[in-house]
């Protein structure tokens, strides 16, 4: 058996990084998933293999930073699955600024798709798990809400957010038998940091080297392993974890951090 079993889940920013891992690990944990992402392509063709392997997964098509989108892909689910008992809020973006330098509008673009678009989610999850008796949330935040990093004051500031999104969430929802939890990873090899090791000229395994530096454990996550501690505190194997955050970092946030340090003019990854 599996240890989601019986359960729906609706994951954000579905189709790559650490929401695909969860999606894929939750199918095969015995959920029907559905997913929300504005790659349509990669989302159906994730949907597909799924089908095609036995599992039973929806993708919709969706910029969560827009109330009614956030509120259809929740319909949707229910519709198509009858219930909500999990929702995993993943979809976010990085921008690299200093306060001195982030726009009016860059500003704007990631408080509404790291913060709003989680809060828009959970607002029309909340009554659905309700419903059901009990619910879990997880809120994909980073150890970044911990952590100064170099040029990265909007995404510091919007995972801090989610950090405080969460204990607000956990606290007013607890009587609903809804728990809520933020997941902060460390550095993770997703898609997006690929692309950064080619826009800055460096083999995939030299980045990763890089990446991984400031960990105790010198490597970077995989997006699998972030999305196992997902499955953790979406199952009823965290049924007494509540208003947590769960640092899933190989240690970077117990170092005191590496991050702030330069090497040839840049900070690291």
């Amino acid at each position: 058996m599996g240890r989601l079993d019986g359960k729906v889940a609706a994951v954000t920013g579905g189709a790559s990084g650490i929401g695909e891992a969860t999606v894929r690990l939750f199918v095969a944990e015995g959920a029907r998933v559905a997913f929300a992402d504005r790659d349509a392509a990669r989302g159906n063709d994730l949907a597909d293999w799924i089908g095609a392997d036995g599992g039973d997964a929806l993708f919709v098509e969706a910029r969560l930073d827009r109330q009614a989108e956030a509120e259809a892909f929740i319909r949707r689910t229910v519709e198509r699955f009858g219930r909500l008992d999990i929702l995993v809020n993943n979809a976010a973006i990085r921008l690299y600024h200093t306060v001195e330098d982030a726009s009016e509008e860059s500003w704007d673009t990631i408080w509404g798709v790291n913060v709003k678009g989680y809060a828009f989610c959970a607002q029309a999850a909340v009554p659905v798990l309700r419903r059901s008796g009990k619910g879990s949330i997880v809120n994909i935040a980073s150890n970044s809400a911990f952590i100064a990093s170099y040029h990265s004051v909007q995404y510091d500031t919007t995972k801090a957010a989610v950090t405080g999104l969460t204990r607000a969430m956990a606290r007013d929802h607890a009587e609903d038998g809804i728990r809520v939890n933020a997941l902060c990873p460390g550095p993770t090899m997703t898609p997006f940091h690929h692309r950064r090791a080619t826009e800055a000229g460096k083999s995939l395994e030299e980045f990763r080297e890089e990446f991984g530096r400031p960990t105790m454990l010198g490597r970077p996550a995989e997006p699998k392993e972030i999305a196992a501690c997902a499955l953790f505190l979406a199952s009823d194997e965290s049924s007494f974890v509540t208003g947590a955050c769960l640092f899933a970092d190989g240690g970077e946030s117990a170092t005191g951090s590496n991050r702030a340090l330069k090497r040839s003019g840049q900070s690291l990854p």
